[in-house]
């Protein structure tokens, strides 16, 4: 007698209350007893789909498995596109099955892949099956921009914060995402305003607290400017907006991602200087953070022996860090700022950024419709183009970033008694940001025979205006 293990799945099930998979189950059931085949297990998914890339099945992972160690000599679904609507899933499926001597069969089609027509029909309705996934995904994106044009709002799911499901502004929310655009576009970090939205305790509309990728999606959303995005285009919207279409578009260029650099050494956040602010006054290398054996964290120069450069540079932190915040106190109280700030025109250069920016990444869609869609160019064509305008971009948003920091100037230019008076408990990334506005960098310069003598004149600052 074959030991069949029984596979359901369906794609969608908002409520929890779908019926679908017990129906399916009854029919199995049915056709395995008159075949006399031993239900030996079940395998249920649910809400999860079978064309979407990236979806991981638990369900058909365990059935994988259970045919691989042959807990059963083969998979009964309903139907084939119960099991997959992609041509690998059903490769590594057949494969697991002919391993093992095992075989797959289904209910509606009649189909048995122990005999050739089986696996004929079998990988003919996988492909069918994957076309009208696409061509359902087609329609669904036609129906949003449809939608969109007209200046609806997308429906379903949960309420975007800030709004109401009605799309209503929801006045203290709405506060609140005004106050994290203006943190963000003065220069400080997002993953600082997610920590601090964590210690005030304010939580999504799902009552979770705020995680860093969550802010960020949110400030980034269009919604919150009162428009909607459908396939990278964005669409006026018949709801208020929170901040303006302009505020929005400086968001995401500062907030798009970025790529990520391989870590070599320990995270420069826990210095104040680090991330190339600090830098050898022999050589010129950042300083990076590193800890003594009694915990006390230090600056030292990343530079090995033997290396071109020197790699001789190591003071403890905390000295260097307040003859630093005590300069910067002073510059700002004493100095004379008004022709570095330029504030109009800073502006002004922003907005200029952006255009660039946006104009870049128009080139990218059109380059990758051309070369994924239309075909009008090669692979080789592609990614040499896709690389240099990418590089670009990343050029002119590390621009921007520099330039929005400057914006935090007004807010603390001779107000000294007042950035004291918060900076103990201000924020990483708000220290961060009022530092790099006005300091290029620092360099720690060595000081010879004594060098365990801590002398505040080989600290060097070296300002931006």
């Amino acid at each position: 007698m074959n030991r069949i293990g029984i596979y359901l799945r369906i794609s969608d099930d908002r409520d929890g209350n779908q019926t679908a998979t017990q129906r399916q189950e009854e029919d199995c059931r049915r056709y395995a007893a008159g075949k006399d085949w031993e239900v030996a297990d079940v395998f249920e998914d649910v809400d999860l789909s079978a064309y979407k890339r990236g979806v991981k099945r638990p369900e058909f992972e365990r059935m994988l498995a259970a045919i691989r160690h042959k807990e059963i000599d083969g998979v009964l679904a309903w139907k084939v596109d119960r099991l997959t609507r992609r041509q690998r899933d059903l490769v590594r499926l057949d494969e697991e099955c002919e391993d093992a001597k095992g075989f797959i069969a289904t209910v509606v089609e009649g189909i048995d892949t122990r005999n050739p027509t089986g696996r004929f029909v079998a990988e003919l309705l996988v492909s069918q099956a994957r076309m009208e996934s696409e061509n359902s995904s087609i329609r669904v994106k036609r129906a949003h921009e449809e939608q969109a044009k007209k200046g609806s709002p997308s429906v379903g799911g949960k309420r975007p914060f800030g709004y109401t499901n009605r799309r209503e502004i929801i006045p203290e929310e709405a506060e609140l995402i005004r106050e994290a655009t203006d943190r963000v576009l003065v220069g400080e970090g997002i993953r600082g305003v997610a920590y601090d939205w964590e210690r005030r305790g304010i939580k999504t509309p799902n009552g979770r607290l705020w995680q860093q990728g969550w802010l960020s999606r949110l400030l980034c959303a269009a919604v919150i400017s009162g428009q909607r995005e459908v396939t990278g285009q964005l669409y006026p919207g018949k709801w208020p907006a929170i901040i303006t279409p302009e505020t929005s578009d400086r968001l995401r260029a500062l907030l798009a991602p970025k790529p990520r650099p391989v870590a070599r050494h320990r995270d420069p956040r826990k210095l104040l200087l680090g991330g190339g602010l600090a830098r050898c006054g022999r050589c010129g290398g950042a300083l990076v953070s590193s800890s003594r054996q009694d915990g006390q964290r230090r600056y030292v120069c990343a530079k090995q022996p033997g290396s071109p450069k020197c790699g001789g540079v190591v003071r403890l932190a905390l000295p260097v860090e307040e003859v630093v915040t005590q300069a910067l106190f002073l510059a700002l109280d004493s100095v004379d700022l008004t022709n570095y700030m330029k504030i109009s025109g800073t502006v002004s250069a922003v907005d200029g950024l952006l255009d660039l920016i946006r104009e870049d990444e128009q080139v990218l869609e059109q380059l990758s419709r051309d070369h994924y869609l239309d075909r009008v160019i090669g692979r080789a064509e592609f990614f040499a183009a896709r690389d240099a305008i990418q590089t670009r971009l990343e050029a002119t948003r590390s621009q921007l970033a520099q330039r929005s920091g400057k914006e935090i100037l007004p807010q603390v230019v001779g107000a000294r008694r007042e950035v004291q008076r918060r900076w103990e408990g201000a924020t990483f990334e708000w220290k961060r940001a009022v530092l790099t506005a006005i300091i290029d960098h620092i360099n720690i310069m060595p000081v010879g025979k004594g060098g365990h003598v801590f002398r505040p004149e080989s600290i060097e600052l070296v300002w931006k205006f």
